[in-house]
């Protein structure tokens, strides 16, 4: 299998903690998606359920005549009283105490990394196995990218704050 992980592009407010908050991509965010895809050709697409990415899965889908699904268990991570603030409102220090070590510093009130990761690689293995000698586009957040490639690469789900995902990065790997 073909696998490409694609972030959806900026969205509207910029850079905050927005995790399952379904706030739409940007003007500009929508180019950036364009841009990565470009020259692009899969066979399935998976994406999160929500806008910034199903938008541009649909889009995409209907561009290229390509099948597409909606994962729910693709939803980003739920950053609990973070949601909608940026890193300043948080504060640097919380922030990179959640980064270096999520287990022990996640933010008040977030979806458990063990339940999300559980979430998220139940749905991927599903892909794995339905999709054999396929190419397939996963469109979805930083949190769901950053947990497949853990897992692909063999690292600890502890450590996935430290992986960089910039929006609208695009990443292949064969399987």
């Amino acid at each position: 299998m073909k696998l490409d992980l694609l972030r959806h592009g900026i969205p509207v407010g910029g850079h905050i903690y927005r995790g399952n908050q379904n706030d739409p991509i940007s003007k500009n965010g929508w180019q950036q998606m364009l841009k990565s895809t470009q020259g692009g050709s899969w066979d399935y697409i998976a994406s999160s359920p929500l806008i910034r990415c199903a938008k541009f899965a649909k889009y995409l889908s209907k561009k290229q005549s390509i099948y597409y699904e909606i994962i729910n268990n693709f939803e980003e991570l739920g950053f609990g009283d973070w949601q909608g603030k940026n890193v300043n409102s948080i504060g640097l220090k919380l922030v990179n105490n959640f980064r270096q070590d999520p287990i022990n510093h996640q933010p008040p009130n977030a979806e458990n990394l063990y339940d999300f990761q559980s979430r998220v690689l139940s749905s991927f293995e599903d892909i794995k196995l339905h999709h054999t000698n396929k190419s397939v586009l996963i469109i979805a957040h930083a949190g769901v990218i950053r947990i497949i490639k853990s897992y692909l690469l063999s690292l600890p789900v502890e450590k996935i704050f430290t992986m960089e995902v910039s929006c609208a990065s695009s990443e292949r790997f064969t399987i």
